[in-house]
């Protein structure tokens, strides 16, 4: 047994360093994948766009002196029309469903630590770029796009491993939560920040001042972070054997061959790709038309549209780490069990926006109601990282980065797809009527995936994961620490 009162007395846990760096480069990343959400706002001459229903967008309009409206406009400098805006937001993920799988596999095999400081110099880089490729020609800002997309793609799978070597199993959900809990606070700071740049620097600043904090991010990146225990330079022998003896990966997992014959049998792995195509769908058709939607529908300008597209996103990230707690609590002290909990909490995470994005569809043209219920739909998104979000790491922890690649990339599908739908049926028609459709549809999506999730979802460790680790053990797992070995057989129960 851990002595605790020894870790205590070491001082703040290596994993807690490890955890935070990991949590603002996450920060960084959504920054730099959603600030086109915002920025493109000011970066299109809307009223120059051909409409055959221009009346129709007035339909909640508001008196010019009421306070928050737009009076006079300042219209952008392209002529980028409903369906060409939502291939520039959503080219990014053209790139993002190639790399996914393949950053996972990497980042097993390589480990993470260079792999996704070299990919945040890249995404850094080209993002300074976009400017000048804007004014060459939408075609080269869009391939700018698709260059942040490959990079990025192989970030998110990257971070799996990590967390499978450094979240010990009764801090799993609060560890991994955090981690990931930084792309709604990337999504806060950079819907803000840039919205607020954009309006007082001009939409280029955007691109220039937030390319170059890649040198920050990177920098602590590389201070701090090790691929596993056993490398790292400064932490305590103490927290090393603790670690050591409650994570679920093996040291070996590098050399473990992925049994892709199996997880393409496997029920849960279907489950669990069809629930994240849902949740992807619903978070980048609010994430990417959300903004579009406050400006055409309710008439925000950009500074007001920044800051309350901004306020969903700071209740999913408070709402994610509350949520992540109990969820520890409840499983460390067996109230509920993990099975039980993941599938309870995803439910909420799906059929509570459902709910939400329905009424909105019948509220009419009440902006405040509308905001308020959008908001909470955004929120209740954040039960999710306690839900399918983290169900990679209970199926395969040693194939956490893979399942996680694969799964993403092939419901990456939907994260372009949702805005592409979204911007066909408003197109040249910004009306409630059409919106509502949109609502309707995201409504529809969540439910079934709910349902498929409830019934063929599960947290059990799949053979097929134990099965690899043994085989590269050559079926001596006595090979394995006995505390290590106990985790092998009860790393997550099923009900």
């Amino acid at each position: 047994m851990v002595d605790w009162q020894k870790v205590r007395k070491v001082g703040l846990p290596t994993r807690y360093a490890i955890a935070t760096v990991a949590f603002l480069n996450f920060i960084y990343v959504y920054m730099l994948r959603l600030n086109v959400n915002i920025v493109i706002v000011a970066m299109v001459n809307y009223t120059a766009i051909p409409h055959t229903n221009i009346t129709a967008a007035e339909e909640c309009g508001y008196a010019s002196s009421e306070n928050g409206t737009e009076t006079s406009p300042d219209e952008g400098e392209f002529l980028w029309d409903e369906r060409l805006q939502s291939l520039v937001t959503g080219s990014f993920f053209w790139g993002y469903i190639v790399t996914q799988l393949t950053g996972g596999r990497l980042a097993e095999r390589i480990g993470t630590k260079y792999m996704f400081a070299s990919l945040q110099i890249t995404v850094g880089i080209v993002t300074v770029c976009l400017p000048a490729l804007a004014k060459v020609g939408v075609e080269f800002f869009i391939m700018g796009r698709i260059m942040l997309g490959l990079a990025q793609g192989a970030l998110v799978p990257s971070m799996q491993p990590l967390i499978a070597r450094w979240a010990p199993a009764a801090e799993r959900n609060s560890f991994a939560t955090f981690v990931f809990s930084g792309c709604q606070m990337g999504t806060i700071l950079g819907t803000v920040c840039s919205g607020m740049m954009a309006d007082n620097l001009g939409w280029e600043a955007v691109f220039y001042i937030e390319g170059s904090l890649s040198l920050v991010v990177v920098s602590a990146w590389l201070f701090f972070i090790y691929d596993s225990p056993s490398v790292h330079p400064r932490i305590s022998r103490q927290e090393q054997e603790y670690l050591e003896s409650s994570t679920v990966s093996s040291a070996k997992a590098r050399k473990l061959r992925v049994p892709w014959k199996s997880i393409m049998k496997s029920p849960p792995c279907w489950a669990l790709l069809s629930a994240t195509f849902g949740y992807n769908w619903a978070l980048y058709m609010l994430l990417t038309e959300l903004p579009i939607y406050m400006r055409n529908i309710m008439h925000f300008n950009l500074k007001s549209n920044s800051l309350l597209s901004a306020l969903p996103w700071l209740l999913m990230w408070i709402f994610s780490l509350v949520v992540a707690k109990i969820s520890d609590v409840v499983v460390r002290r067996d109230w509920i069990s993990v099975n039980t909990t993941r599938k309870m909490f995803n439910t909420i995470a799906f059929c509570g926006p459902a709910l939400c994005l329905t009424i909105v569809s019948f509220i009419g043209c009440d902006r405040y109601w509308t905001l308020a219920i959008l908001t909470l739909a955004v929120s209740l998104l954040g039960a999710s990282y306690s839900g399918i979000l983290i169900n990679h790491l209970d199926l395969a922890p040693n194939f956490a980065g893979t399942l996680y690649g694969l799964v993403a990339g092939l419901a990456c599908i939907s994260s372009w797809l949702a805005p592409l739908v979204v911007a066909t049926l408003t197109e040249a028609e910004q009306t409630l009527a059409r919106w509502r459709i949109a609502f309707l549809l995201c409504a529809a999506i969540l439910t079934a995936n709910a349902v498929v999730f409830i019934l063929f979802g599960s947290t059990e460790r799949q053979e097929w994961d134990r099965a690899a680790e043994e085989k590269a053990l050559n079926g001596n797992i006595d090979d394995i620490p006995a505390s290590k070995h106990q985790l092998l057989k009860s790393a997550t129960p099923t009900s």
